[in-house]
C-alpha cells in the first residue's frame, strides 16, 4: 500500500474503531470536533500549497454554516440540501474574493483577506439581526434529519456522518496533492515567476486552490451549524482563525499530511488547556514560537530530521576509525 493510501486507510480505521472503544458522549464530541478541524485545516493547507495563507478562510466556514441555518430554519429545505448549497454559496463567493485577492502579494493579499474576514463577522453580528441573530447568535437550528432511513440525531450518528465526510475530503485533497495540480501548486508555491515563465497559469492554479479550499469549509461549516445547533459571529472571527493557522503551521505545510497531525495533536492539546479560558491563544502562540525556531517543517518532518541526526552522527563517529585505516 502506497503512503497516501497507507494515511487515508489509518484515518478510517481509526475513525470506525473509535464507536467500538467508547461511546461516552464526551469522547464522541471531542472526536467529532477532531474530524472538523481536520477537514478545515486540510482544505486551507490546498490553499497554503500555493505559496499564500488566506485569513479569511474561516470566514468562507461561517459563510456556508449560516446560509445552511438560514435554509433550513427559514426556508424549510433539507440539511441533505443545504449541504451542498451552504458549501456552493461559500466557493460562489470565493470567486470574486479570491480574484480580487490574488492579484496581490504579500502583505497585501494578507491584508485583503484579513479585512473580508473582519467584514463577514460584523455583518453577522450587526446586520439584519432578525436574520442572522445578532449579538446573540442564530439559534434553534434543527439536526440533520433522516435520510436512507437513518435518524442523525444523536452523538454517534453525528460522529458518523462527521466521519466519513472527512474520509472522503481528506481522499480527494490527498489525492489531488499527488496530481499534477498538486506538483504545480507546489512548484508556483516555491517559485511562482519560475512556473509562468514556464508556461503556467499561476493566477488559475490559485484562484482554484483558493475556490476548491473554500468550498470544504463551507461543507465543514454547515456541519458545523447543525452539529452546535447555535451560531455566533465569533465562531468565525479572528481567534478561531489564529488557531486554525497555528494547527496547520505547526503540523508542518509543506505535507500534506502535516494538518492531520498538528490538527489532532492541538484538539487534544486545547482540551487539555480549556480552564485557561482566553490563556490559551498564549499557549497556542508560544507553541508556534518553538516550533517555527526548532523545527521550522513541522512537527510531521520531526522523524524524518531525527533519522538525519542520527546518520550524522553514526557518520562522524565512525569518520577517525576509518581515517586511521587509510594508508
Amino acid at each position: 500500500m502506497s503512503g497516501p493510501a497507507a494515511g487515508v486507510a489509518l484515518i478510517a480505521l481509526t475513525a470506525a474503531a473509535l464507536p467500538l472503544i467508547t461511546r461516552d458522549s464526551y469522547y464522541l464530541d471531542v472526536a467529532t470536533t477532531i474530524l472538523m478541524n481536520l477537514t478545515l485545516t486540510m482544505s486551507f493547507r490546498l490553499q497554503i500549497s500555493t505559496g499564500q495563507i488566506n485569513m479569511a478562510h474561516i470566514s468562507f466556514m461561517g459563510i456556508g454554516a449560516y446560509a445552511s441555518a438560514l435554509l433550513v430554519t427559514r426556508a424549510g429545505l433539507s440539511f441533505w440540501a443545504t449541504l451542498w448549497i451552504g458549501a456552493l454559496v461559500a466557493a460562489s463567493l470565493a470567486v470574486p474574493i479570491g480574484s480580487i485577492a490574488l492579484r496581490v502579494s504579500g502583505p497585501y493579499y494578507f491584508l485583503i483577506t484579513f479585512a473580508f474576514s473582519e467584514v463577514v463577522r460584523l455583518f453577522f453580528n450587526n446586520f439584519f439581526e432578525g436574520l442572522f441573530g445578532g449579538p446573540s447568535g442564530l439559534v434553534g437550528i434543527p439536526k440533520p434529519g433522516r435520510v436512507l432511513g437513518l435518524a442523525f440525531d444523536s452523538k454517534l450518528a453525528l460522529y458518523g456522518l462527521m466521519a466519513v465526510m472527512c474520509v472522503v475530503v481528506v481522499l480527494a485533497l490527498v489525492r489531488l496533492d499527488y496530481s499534477r495540480f498538486g506538483l504545480t501548486a507546489g512548484a508556483i508555491r516555491q517559485a511562482d515567476l519560475v512556473a509562468e515563465t514556464l508556461g503556467v497559469n499561476v493566477f488559475r492554479y490559485k484562484l482554484t486552490a483558493f475556490v476548491l479550499g473554500s468550498f470544504v469549509a463551507g461543507l465543514a461549516g454547515v456541519f458545523f451549524a447543525h452539529f452546535r445547533q447555535v451560531l455566533h459571529s465569533s465562531d468565525f472571527g479572528l481567534e478561531p482563525m489564529v488557531l486554525l493557522v497555528v494547527f496547520t503551521v505547526i503540523g508542518g505545510t509543506g505535507s500534506v499530511w502535516g494538518p492531520a497531525v498538528g490538527t489532532i495533536l492541538m484538539t487534544i492539546a486545547s482540551e487539555l488547556l480549556r480552564e485557561l479560558h482566553h490563556y490559551e491563544i498564549l499557549v497556542f502562540g508560544a507553541v508556534l514560537i518553538l516550533t517555527m525556531l526548532f523545527a521550522p517543517e513541522g512537527l510531521v518532518a520531526l522523524p524524518s530530521a531525527a533519522r538525519r541526526l542520527l546518520r550524522r552522527r553514526r557518520r562522524q563517529a565512525t569518520a577517525p576509525a576509518g581515517a586511521g585505516l587509510a594508508p
